[in-house]
């Protein structure tokens, strides 16, 4: 039995990539006052949370300011499908749509700055740029494709904003990022006991009747688990021509990650034909336990974005953002052991750069009351519905905003805001992985997803 053919044997069920990373993993709302405006006030820059969006905003701030706050994601999605079949091409039972697997999240952030002199602000920030929260239930029917992930981040911001003129502002920032990714996929057992079969020399005629026996067997489970901490930056420029208007533009770096793990199986007991069965001794060594190690780079964004005061009351603003997610074009992850050296499961994604836009408004009712609201399109990188992912489906989406300013008094204001977030219909049609035919298959899946999200936030500004 060679190694390759084993890898192979492996490769025709697994599809725990599809867990490693997630289209619509990034967390663009890191600001309740941002959000309130569907992310179109970043050229504001009127409270500590610029240190996100624009580090050249700090030079605008006054003394110490102390920004804390979170939003709440109420995701509500269904799933549909009308083929879903395993790697030796069996209708997946038993199957259902996976329930209510779109978990419910906290978004927290926190900043603070510091005016040093009359030139520098400085900075840091608290948030979490990313996460995928996603739990299907048991029996799932694209439980082969990813059961489900759960993606935690956590990213420290220490900037400083710089005004060289009293037009022109520049800012830096340094990102320490840390990622934490759990995932876990379902393996139909009789397609690892088949491509085991082959490994060993047989043909498809001698290997299925042997294999029939397996088809009584629950799942095996296959669970990753990787973390990794590592750094990028990002810079700003505003531009402040009078008064009532600003002009900027900012970058965030891509972040390169070499997570690193372990990969652990949870196979079956009582296999047909015990511990004699050369089948069995094949699938230990397939499904065996393993480090874990997978390399990804998180998008790095150009925005430009303007901010303009009408009157004492009204203010108007915009933001239009490049992703540049075409970085992401295939997934590895290399679980090797000792007897598969190569042992490695490859993907495509194929994504596609992408963009947002916004456009928003805030009015001045009275000196306590500042109403907001905005709209935002959002574009998905997910090029093909032969690429879309099961932990957590994408399509481009649209953002529907409201909320508001409270000023209790000199020192004290709180932000909350309240959005709706439509998706597009997702398609999935997934087979053959990704299109790289050495992986095998681990069956094929046709859906669709529909998806809408409620968005709550709250946060407290406290001026020293």
């Amino acid at each position: 039995m060679t190694k390759r053919k084993l890898s192979l044997g492996l490769a025709m069920t697994l599809g725990i990539s599809q867990a490693v990373w997630a289209s619509g993993y990034q967390f663009d709302l890191q600001s309740v006052r941002t959000q309130a405006n569907a992310n179109a006030n970043t050229a504001e820059a009127s409270d500590p949370s610029t240190i996100f969006y624009n580090p050249a905003g700090l030079a605008l701030l006054d003394g110490t300011q102390l920004t804390l706050g979170s939003s709440m994601v109420d995701p509500q999605s269904t799933f549909s499908y009308s083929v879903a079949t395993t790697g030796g091409g069996q209708t997946v039972t038993p199957g259902n749509t996976g329930g209510d697997y779109a978990r419910q999240a906290a978004i927290p952030h926190g900043y603070v700055s510091q005016r040093f002199n009359e030139q520098v602000t400085l900075g840091v920030g608290i948030f979490v740029p990313y996460g995928a929260p996603i739990d299907y239930e048991e029996n799932f029917v694209g439980r082969y494709y990813g059961k489900g992930i759960d993606f935690k981040s956590l990213a420290i911001n220490p900037s400083v904003g710089i005004r060289l003129t009293p037009h022109h502002s520049v800012g830096f920032g340094i990102s320490a990022q840390y990622l934490d990714i759990d995932m876990e996929t379902s393996v139909d057992i009789v397609s690892v006991a088949f491509g085991t079969c082959l490994a060993g020399g047989g043909s498809p005629e001698i290997c299925q009747p042997l294999v029939v026996g397996y088809g009584s067997q629950p799942d095996a489970t296959a669970s990753i688990a990787t973390k990794d901490w590592s750094y990028g930056y990002n810079i700003g420029y505003l531009f402040t021509p009078n008064d009532n208007t600003r002009l900027g533009l900012a970058y965030r770096s891509f972040i390169k990650h070499e997570l690193n793990g372990s990969a652990s199986f949870d196979v079956p007991t009582s296999l047909p034909g015990g511990a004699a069965s050369p089948i069995n001794a094949g699938i230990a060594v397939a499904l065996a336990d393993s480090e874990a190690q997978v390399d990804l780079a998180t998008p790095e964004t150009l925005s430009v974005n303007a901010y303009h005061l009408l009157d004492r009351r009204w203010a108007l603003m915009a933001d239009v953002t490049w992703n540049r997610q075409s970085r992401l074009q295939r997934i590895d992850i290399d679980i090797a052991t000792d007897l598969i050296p190569d042992r490695r499961i490859v993907y495509q994604t194929a994504w596609r750069n992408s963009w947002r836009a916004s456009i928003g408004f805030s009015y001045l009712a009275d000196e306590n009351w500042t109403w907001r609201g905005g709209y935002m399109y959002d574009q998905t990188p997910v090029a093909h519905s032969s690429y879309a992912l099961t932990v957590l489906p994408d399509a481009s989406r649209q953002m529907y905003s409201l909320g508001g300013s409270y000023q209790l008094n000199e020192q004290t204001s709180i932000d909350f805001a309240y959005s709706y977030l439509k998706f597009s219909d997702a398609a999935i049609n997934r087979t053959d992985d990704d299109h790289i035919a050495a992986n095998g298959s681990p069956g094929t899946l046709t859906g669709s997803y529909r998806t809408y999200v409620n968005l709550f936030g709250l946060s407290l500004t406290y001026r020293f």
